[in-house]
């Protein structure tokens, strides 16, 4: 027991020291757009910015996106869909938005299934070919974008040697649990996006709401070139910072977070985050993977399943709590946000970080086990 609790001890310190690190991170992220904010535009002309959007049967939610997009105060911003392969309503209400838009909005329709990747890469990496921005920004058919979205994000690649900016996501709460919980543990899972790209190791995206360079993507040769994943987001994210060694920023402000909106079901809730662990678990990229792996499956996880040792020994549940202390941290400082409703959100931050918790053990281990998981109309494993 007595070399067991210096490990734990050990790897506890270890953990908590990481989880300050992000800490720091997330406040260089305030510290950069509140000087961003205060600085004069370049007068060098504005960098041309196109909306990619690749979607599959969302008839249900695309129009409140396509509404949000008509919004945009960004002068000449563009919009570039890919349908690929819908079977609803999806293909009328694009082709209809950009009949309204004019020369600015185009979609693709894709009919045929790629054979080496998922649907998604494949719709993506069409638009990368036709992309005529020199900024592309994406987001899904489920996500609703303030009209200051594209604005905000753009003014991040003033430096030219920024390859991708981060966005902040946000869910509108319902009315279970369910979707409550989904609206304070989804921002927090993007802390560990945001926080690790502001001490300069991005380890991971949500793709609903980033920005990238047209010239970084093209040097990555595209999803083709970096073969197969349902983490497309993060795949892109990792060739492109560490690949092709751009920087990657992030946008804090209220005016460029993605509202997108909760899973209703826990069904469908268990099939997303078992594939949003599959890709940490099993990324290709080594910085990535390992992180995930250090963090997540070692010491969460193993904080957890060894409480019962706990009786043998007071110390190990102890030891054991600074797992919740140190996810608590950036849970803490993301109620710190513009926007946030900050009284209910410190309300609920004790008894949804102890359901996180637990909650993401699950699934972890779901995805190490490879469990299969549904996702865009396919049955996948990890």
């Amino acid at each position: 027991m007595g070399v067991f609790l210096i490990v734990h001890a050990a790897m506890s310190a270890a953990i908590l020291a990481l989880h300050l690190a992000l800490a720091v991170g997330l406040c260089l992220n305030f510290l950069r757009e509140r000087r961003l904010g205060a600085a004069k535009a370049p007068d060098a002309p504005a960098l041309r910015a196109e909306v990619v959007v690749a979607l599959r049967n969302e008839e249900a939610t695309l129009p409140r996106l396509l509404e949000s997009l008509r919004g945009q105060t960004l002068a000449g911003c563009r919009f570039l869909f890919v349908d690929d392969r819908s079977t609803d309503a999806t293909s009328r209400l694009l082709d209809e938005f950009c009949r309204a838009t004019g020369p600015f909005a185009r979609v693709i329709h894709v009919r045929e299934e790629a054979p080496a990747l998922t649907g998604k890469q494949s719709a993506l990496d069409r638009a990368f070919a036709d992309a005529r921005g020199e900024v592309l920004l994406f987001t899904d058919g489920d996500c609703r974008v303030p009209s200051t979205w594209a604005a905000e994000l753009l003014r991040h690649f003033r430096d030219p040697r920024v390859g991708v900016v981060l966005g902040r996501i946000e869910l509108a709460e319902g009315r279970s649990f369910l979707e409550r919980f989904q609206a304070f543990e989804q921002p927090l899972i993007n802390q560990y996006n945001l926080s690790s790209a502001g001490i300069g190791l991005p380890i991971g995206c949500f793709g609903n709401n980033m920005a990238v360079r047209a010239a970084a993507v093209k040097e990555t040769g595209g999803f083709k070139a970096m073969g197969r994943s349902v983490t497309e987001d993060a795949m892109l994210l990792g060739a492109v910072s560490r690949g092709g060694g751009w920087k990657v920023k992030v946008c804090t402000s209220e005016g460029g977070a993605v509202t997108t909106i909760a899973q209703r079901r826990w069904r469908a809730y268990v099939d997303q985050h078992t594939r949003w662990n599959a890709g940490g678990l099993f990324s290709p990229d080594t910085v990535t993977r390992l992180c995930f792996i250090l963090v997540v499956l070692v010491y969460l996880v193993g904080s957890l399943v060894v409480l019962p040792l706990g009786f043998a020994d007071w110390r190990v549940p102890l030891l054991s709590l600074n797992s919740f202390l140190s996810i608590g941290i950036l849970a803490g400082i993301g109620g710190c946000y513009e926007g946030k409703h900050r009284a209910r959100y410190f309300l609920r931050l004790l008894p949804y970080l102890f359901f996180f918790g637990f909650f993401y053990s699950f699934i972890t281990l779901r995805a190490l086990f490879r469990r299969p998981f549904e996702w865009k109309g396919a049955t996948l494993r990890p």
